[in-house]
Order: structure tokens, then sequence, then C-alpha cells
């Protein structure tokens, strides 16, 4: 790896995007776009780009001759996605394929960030041979674009995931809400029969980076090395924090009323990536711990 790689992140205001974009700038060059919220990331530029503009997309990646493509842009809120399934889908899907065929236009790899919703969570700790069945919209453009990427870039890869960490901008992560609504004095329900793989976003980056050294191609599932209950990880996160872990309170899926369904448990099984990369995949506990001590001014931006 040589600082020369030049990589190029799509949505580096969000969760991942920025955080990736941190990462990445201690020994590449990077660029990263943002399309609702310009941000400031050391050693980073920021490039404003629309994904549903196909020529824009491809104008762009020529100026930029990206080595390495993170696609991480969408639409993310499963229930707003419910309810705007056209507006989702040219962006998650027909965007996404905007995306790959840039990238193939400048013969760079691509990393296409998807999500565990992909299943239908009645298994739990899926593995990579087992056959996706989304439950939402979402989930369903998501998988979609798995599919554009890989028949345009069969050398792409395809990381399925699910994880938390401090945001940039606008809605933050499962887990910023918990430590805020906590430190506010609230008190929550969080599901005890919902369960899930949470990686922290900074340990994600690492193997999306770790992933681009090793020139893998394929889908790999990276999640933490432990599965748990959403309850369960606002209990540690409580305990973290010297937080008042009392205050939450076990409840169920059937009482939320959602407006879109979630999958009970598609946690992740991350046994294929931790054979192939030296970087370690964190437990709940661990995960935590580096999240706390990273809590800064860069979360609120």
């Amino acid at each position: 790896m040589v600082r020369s790689d030049r990589i190029l992140i799509t949505g580096g205001s969000g969760l991942l995007g920025s955080n990736t974009a941190g990462a990445a700038a201690e020994d590449f060059e990077v660029y990263a776009t943002y399309n609702s919220h310009v941000s400031q990331i050391p050693g980073c530029q920021f490039v404003y780009l629309d994904i549903a503009d196909k020529r824009q997309v491809l104008s762009v990646f020529k100026k930029v001759k990206p080595n390495l493509v993170i696609h991480t842009a969408g639409l993310v809120n499963v229930d707003y996605c419910e309810e705007h399934e056209d507006e989702v889908w040219m962006l998650n899907v027909d965007g996404t394929e905007n995306v790959a065929l840039a990238t193939k236009e400048v013969g760079a790899k691509m990393v296409y960030i998807s999500t565990d919703s992909v299943f239908d969570g009645k298994k739990g700790m899926y593995n990579e041979e087992d056959i996706p069945n989304p439950l939402t919209v979402y989930a369903r453009t998501k998988l979609a674009g798995e599919e554009r990427v890989q028949h345009l870039l069969p050398d792409s890869v395809i990381v399925r995931t699910a994880f938390y960490g401090w945001s940039l901008h606008g809605r933050g992560s499962l887990a910023e809400w918990v430590v805020d609504s906590l430190r506010e004095g609230k008190r929550l329900k969080m599901w005890s029969d919902a369960f899930f793989t949470p990686i922290l976003v900074n340990n994600l980056a690492e193997v999306l980076l770790a992933m681009y050294q090793q020139d893998l191609s394929g889908i790999y599932h990276v999640g933490g090395r432990e599965r748990c209950s959403k309850y369960a990880f606002g209990q540690e996160l409580a305990r973290a924090f010297g937080l008042d872990e009392n205050r939450i309170e076990p409840s169920s899926m059937d009482e939320a009323g959602l407006r879109a369904p979630r999958p009970r448990d598609p946690s992740l099984d991350s046994t294929k990536v931790s054979r192939v990369i030296d970087t370690k995949l964190l437990d709940i506990k661990s995960g935590i711990a580096w999240f706390r001590e990273l809590e800064h001014p860069l979360k609120k931006g």
C-alpha cells in the first residue's frame, strides 16, 4: 500500500463514509462525496455528487481516477424507505449501478456496503452461503444493488454488516441514541428478542482497508465477534459510559408497532473474512470500550 493509491468514498458525510475517510487518510489520498452535508475531515477532499445523476457520477470518477471505490451512499431509514419505494430504488439500486459503471470505466476496485437485513432473521448467524430473503423495501433495494454490482464488476467486494459509531451529521447510530438518551435522564425500551452482531464503525473501516490490501472479491459478512440482543447491547453501553442501566427496560419487537417489519435475528457469521485478514473483529465489550475512547468534537461536526 502506497500513498499514491487513491480512494473515493461515496456518502462521505455518513456514519461509515466519514469514519472510513478518516481512517484511510493516514495512508491514502482520499476523496469523499457528499450530497446534503459537506464535511471537513483532515486529509480528505470532499466533492459534491448526486449518485442518481449518471453523467455526473462518471465525470467525478474520471476526474478523481480512484484505485478503490467504497460505496456507502444511499437511503437507509427503513420506515422512510417503506413509503418511498420509487425514490429508494432510484438511489439504492440505479444509483449503485451508476457508481458501478463509473468504477468499471476508470478501472477501479469497488467495495459495496450492503446490510444484514437482506436476511429474514428466522435463522441467525448467517454465512455467505445462506439465501437472502429481504423483508423490507430497504433490504430489497440493497440486495438488488448487490446483484447489479456483481453483474458489472465480478471482482468487486460485497460487505454485509451492521455497525455503530459516532456520526458527523443528522440521525445518529443506535449506540449514540442510547448514550445521549441516558445522559438526558430518559427511560428506554430496547428489544430483548431482536439480535444482531454489531461492529464498531472504526473496526469495520480497518477491515475494509485490509480487504483492499488483500485484493479480495466476492461476498463477505463483516460483523462483530459476538451476537447479542439490542437490550443487552444497550445495557453494555450504559455500563461502559457509567450510566444507569436500570433505565433501560426489556421490550419485544411485537410491541413496537413498526411501519416496516424488521428481521428478528439477522446476525452474521464472519468466519470467512476472519480467516483471510489479520484485522481482529472485536467483541461487544472491546468495541464499546473503543467507542467510548473515541468520543470527541467530531461527533457533532
